[in-house]
């Protein structure tokens, strides 16, 4: 079956199916579902989770290994495969077909990439799960939608903003969802059970550090590399967190491969830039950089995303990641060799 987020709640609330995907290119959206399935998955017993990346390299056997296997401590457990490319290649599109038409007992699969591309999502594997599970893709959010998904999360959240002040809100974060709901929790604890003005909104938000992750990101594009690294160094000493910062990076980079592609063809980088629908103000930093930058090396970029991601969650490993975040902003400025890892 196929879901969306409006469904999962109530599909959950009717019991787990054997195989989800998850996937999208809304990063919150597909956190939030993975976490709410995961969530029910341990209400009903699975209190194992066993989780496997499946890079170029993997080697699928281990798939269907992990899910064969007995556990020694549950008997009821998740196997969860991140597929950073979004694509199985032949071997795991078989293996993934052969586990959602026959979905092995008292075990959870649980499949996560980001985006897909629309003929995959057509047929073979992506199908076969859709039959036999269920599959979750989240397409952008168009900015009409935008509003009334801020109006549901405030409410959520218990406040409330008025029309003005959800149109500046929408604005001011430009269809990134992140960090709309990042502001919408900031606003949860300044405005406890209250309606909230455009002003008391645009007093809540000056100086927020966030958006000057949005300007270090700018710099990035211009190939400021000093200015970058400065700006860099700043959000550091001003307590803004790795997680914060990878959320504004990851939106823009994906809007930068969209206006990336289009210039290839085009070789016109202002169309590129306003069929990708990047916003207006942003326009000329991200033409300059389309000239210095290829689409695969941008993929590479997200890739390193993924690795600063998981290094800021690991114990420890708060140091790594912002060393290599450090690494990826001189690269991404133009100020380090060109590589796609």
């Amino acid at each position: 079956m196929r879901l969306n987020a409006h469904q999962l709640a109530a599909h959950l609330a009717k019991g787990l199916a054997p195989v989800y995907v998850v996937a999208g290119e809304e990063p919150l959206l597909v956190q939030e579902a993975l976490d709410a399935i995961r969530a029910a998955a341990r209400r009903q017993g699975y209190s194992e989770r066993e989780v496997l990346d499946a890079d170029k390299s993997f080697d699928w056997q281990r798939v269907v290994d992990a899910c064969a296997s007995l556990s020694l401590f549950a008997s009821r457990r998740i196997v969860e495969i991140r597929l950073p490319s979004g694509a199985p290649g032949v071997e795991g599109g078989k293996v993934l077909t052969q586990l959602a038409k026959a979905p092995p007992p008292d075990v959870l699969l649980l499949l996560t990439c980001e985006a897909i591309d629309w003929r995959s999502r057509q047929g073979g594997w992506y199908s076969a799960i859709e039959n036999g599970g269920a599959a979750l893709y989240f397409e952008p959010m168009p900015a009409g939608e935008l509003p009334n998904w801020l109006a549901a999360r405030a409410r959520a959240a218990g406040v409330e903003l008025d029309a003005e002040a959800l149109t500046l809100l929408a604005q001011r974060t430009e269809g990134n969802l992140l960090a709309a709901a990042q502001d919408v929790e900031k606003l949860k604890l300044l405005f406890p059970g209250q309606r909230i003005s455009a002003a008391e909104l645009e007093q809540a938000v000056a100086d927020s550090a966030r958006y000057e992750a949005f300007d270090f990101i700018a710099l990035m594009q211009m190939g400021d590399a000093a200015g970058a690294v400065r700006s860099l160094a700043r959000l550091r000493e001003e307590g803004v967190e790795v997680l914060e910062i990878l959320g504004a990076l990851l939106w823009s980079l994906r809007s930068w491969i969209r206006a990336q592609a289009i210039y290839a063809q085009t070789g016109d980088a202002g169309s590129a830039c306003q069929q990708a629908g990047v916003p207006r103000k942003n326009q000329p930093q991200l033409a300059r950089a389309l000239a210095r930058t290829r689409v695969p090396q941008l993929y590479g970029w997200l890739r390193r995303c993924a690795a600063i991601d998981s290094a800021a969650k690991s114990t420890g490993g708060k140091e790594q990641a912002w060393e290599e975040l450090l690494t990826l902003t001189l690269a991404a400025s133009g100020a380090a060799p060109r590589r796609t890892p």
